[in-house]
């Protein structure tokens, strides 16, 4: 059988390396392919995905990072998934977490804890007034990872200052944006990575001093031995979490905010800490695909 990982070679290449390995071992076909390489033919026959310019179609697919390029790589892939292709995590899943305001509501709607959130278009009309007595604020692009274009602001007056006037995350494009309050937590969280319905890894991340962004250089990440003995209302919240959006593989980010462990974003391709971890992570991905594959 074939898999086929999809992702940027120049990127996340430790895990790249490890997931390809492990699936050759594992008797896939196994290869990386850059989103570049893939591309939808439509015309009066039909609608077709090539890869390489030929129609293609694997039997499996990983998509690793791929938020920027995700509105294309969806399309193709919900007619790859329409085939009979395995796609991890599902086409569905994977959308309701490339978006910050789609993951928020459908957690908030399913009862799972959520920081308050408003979801707006910068420009001259962004009003938050809604969120006067929550300050201080964070503002993000609602599709943005890796703590991309993260703000904080004092105030309502000078979050609508900022937004009011517009911000590019990439050159020609104005992305929408998500604005919360900054977590009583704030500065510590919480990765948790669920497979198929049960957390394998937890690790405790501690921003730098006066800092409160977790996911940047010089933060201090500690790996939490049993979290389910250690950090039950953390398990619980980011298992429900996948639960609610059908991610059977997923990193959660979690935060205790007035005592209450609280989702902060839904990531459905987390990094395989290759380099840390080897394959620890990579095998519970492949335990995933495998589990998918038993029924057909």
């Amino acid at each position: 059988m074939e898999l086929m990982i999809v992702g940027y070679p120049e990127r996340l290449v430790a895990d790249h390396g490890a997931l390809v390995a492990a699936g050759e071992a594992a008797g896939f076909r196994t290869e990386l392919v850059a989103p570049s390489r893939l591309s939808l033919h439509v015309d009066a026959l039909g609608e077709r995905v090539l890869v390489d310019g030929q129609v293609h179609r694997p039997d499996v697919v990983l998509p690793r990072g791929v938020n920027r390029p995700w509105p294309v790589l969806r399309q193709l892939f919900q007619i790859w998934q329409r085939e009979g292709c395995v796609i991890i995590p599902s086409v569905e899943a994977a959308d309701l977490c490339a978006d910050k305001v789609s993951t928020t509501r459908a957690l908030a709607a399913a009862g799972v804890a959520v920081l308050p959130t408003v979801a707006v278009v910068p420009g001259d009309g962004v009003a938050l007034d809604v969120l006067r007595g929550h300050e201080p604020l964070l503002t993000k692009p609602a599709r943005a990872s890796k703590a991309r274009g993260v703000q904080d602001f004092v105030s309502v007056e000078a979050a609508h200052q900022s937004l009011r006037n517009g911000r590019a995350l990439v050159a020609g494009m104005v992305d929408h944006h998500v604005v919360q309050p900054l977590a009583s937590g704030a500065g510590c969280d919480y990765r948790v990575v669920v497979a198929s319905g049960r957390v394998v890894a937890v690790t405790q991340r501690q921003a730098p001093a006066g800092e409160f962004i977790t996911n940047r250089p010089g933060a201090t990440v500690t790996d939490i031995a049993d979290p389910y003995r250690d950090l039950p209302e953390v398990v619980a919240v980011a298992t429900d979490a996948c639960e609610v959006l059908q991610l059977e593989f997923g990193g959660v980010d979690v935060i205790m905010h007035h005592g209450q462990a609280t989702v902060l974003e839904v990531n459905a391709w987390p990094g395989l800490a290759a380099h840390i971890r080897d394959d620890q992570l990579v095998i519970s991905l492949l335990d995933v695909v495998n589990r998918r594959l038993r029924p057909r």
